[in-house]
């Protein structure tokens, strides 16, 4: 945004009436610009913008330049770079600019900030860059059967719309109220010198109309918006969730969001997100589903039924003749979620299997010794070890045991197992190790750790 200088009558700088203008200087003078650009008096405001950006890195007083050839070269793209301060220029030199351009400001200026990537604004006579609204992010809770099937929700929403009664203006019956501070910009540029050669360009906002750009009076305000040139409209947008999509995709609306003077409206993007189900995890186009088995189960087959997303019921029977361990994971292909670009085609339903041992309640006296015929004994040679262990260690107990190890044999002894909680046991070995490994540094630390170590002392005589 520039701030353009108001230059009145264009044709007060000319002489065309009765009586001759003084004369011009020579046609020699209105190269000085150009020349002191490095362009020839054909370049285009591309050409010239180019030159001026390239001149101005070369002299700037911040990296050396001189000061006096940066004030120059400045000049010369003010001037060069405003279409009608430069057809003054090529008809008279610097005189015919000073007589047309009265009070006019350094505009010109404002090109070096946006050089360094202070400005953001497009240069003298390119036409004012159309601004874009914001979006609006909104977060759609969608469960796992909705991108399974494929759902339609509906989004109510209240947006800012320009007021029709003053399209957007603000004023009764369209009356344009354009702040003449800031020329409707609502920013004004501030330009100050902090040194020689030296100078600094700031933006703020318009103090006359408060960054609004216009200034309305309140009898001229429109009465449908009271000035404020939207009114609030309520709609509702149809969200089509297409089978397979995925938590965190999302659905643009184009140009719904709300909508404000000298801008484009912004999208409403809907974010879906997936909730957490009962009885699914997905990753990507495949299923996970945890089932605990009883041992019997296991041992001998089983079937359940699974709640599937779209309503179905799916049998699950296990392969006869088969065995499912802890930790086992079957597959059931072609049941698992819609591919997004091609729904007929589904990844897999992944069953893990969890199996749950009886607990010592459940396990009777006379269940035990059912279960000793029927499962599978352990080996002859497993049997012969542990009934020879069992009889050393109750000759041990009975006091035999120094007989024994005279005789050579190992002593046994029972031991007992207990349960424990495995995590806070690791835990307990951590601590010891870094005690440990603390004790160690400190005998490293200490010299006294060391005494009677190392090379032999010699021995006083």
């Amino acid at each position: 945004m520039f701030n353009f200088s108001d230059f009145g009558d264009m044709g007060g700088g000319h002489s065309h009436g009765r009586g001759r203008a003084p004369p011009r200087k020579p046609a020699a003078d209105t190269t000085k610009f150009y020349e002191a650009l490095g362009v020839s008096k054909t370049a285009d405001a591309a050409e010239i913008k180019k030159a001026f950006r390239k001149a101005a890195l070369q002299h700037h007083p911040d990296r050396g330049g001189d000061p006096e050839k940066f004030k120059e070269v400045s000049k010369a793209h003010e001037v060069l770079s405003d279409p009608e301060k430069r057809a003054l220029y090529d008809e008279g030199g610097e005189e015919a600019v000073s007589e047309g351009a009265q009070g006019g400001g350094p505009g010109g200026m404002s090109d070096i900030f946006d050089m360094f990537g202070m400005g953001g604004r497009g240069g003298r006579g390119g036409g004012s860059r159309v601004r874009r609204g914001e979006d609006v992010i909104f977060p759609l809770k969608v469960t796992l059967e909705d991108l399974y099937n494929g759902c339609a929700k509906k989004l109510r929403l209240t947006k800012n719309v320009l007021c029709q009664p003053c399209g957007g203006k603000g004023g009764k019956g369209g009356k344009d109220a354009t702040c003449r501070d800031c020329k409707g910009q609502g920013v004004k540029m501030v330009i100050r010198q902090i040194g020689p050669g030296m100078i600094q360009q700031a933006q703020v906002h318009c103090p006359a109309c408060k960054g609004s750009g216009s200034v309305i009076a309140e009898k001229d305000k429109c009465t449908s918006c009271h000035g404020e040139k939207t009114t609030k409209e309520k709609k509702s947008l149809e969200i089509h969730v297409n089978k397979g999509m995925k938590h965190g995709e999302k659905i643009i609306f184009k140009g719904e969001a709300d909508e404000a003077p000298d801008s484009t409206p912004g999208d409403v993007v809907v974010v879906l997100q997936q909730q957490e189900h009962a009885t699914f995890r997905r990753d990507g186009a495949n299923l996970f589903h945890k089932h605990s088995l009883t041992l019997l189960e296991a041992l001998t087959g089983f079937s359940f039924p699974l709640h599937h997303l779209d309503g179905r019921t799916l049998l699950i029977k296990s392969e006869p003749n088969t065995i499912v361990r802890p930790g086992d994971i079957k597959a059931i292909r072609d049941e698992g979620m819609p591919m997004a670009k091609n729904p007929y085609v589904r990844g897999a339903i992944y069953v893990e299997f969890d199996v749950v041992f009886p607990s010592e309640k459940q396990l009777t006296d006379s269940a035990k010794k059912v279960l000793k015929q029927v499962l599978p004994q352990p080996s002859a040679e497993a049997l012969a070890a542990a009934a020879a262990a069992q009889a050393a260690a109750a000759s041990h107990a009975s006091g035999d045991a120094a007989m024994s190890d005279a005789n050579g044999s190992a002593s046994v002894e029972e031991a007992t197992l207990v349960t424990v909680d495995f995590e806070r046991e690791k835990l307990k070995f951590e601590q010891q190790s870094r005690e440990d490994r603390a004790e160690e540094e400190e005998e490293d630390d200490d010299p006294r750790a060391h005494a009677g170590h190392g090379q032999p002392q010699c021995r006083q005589q």
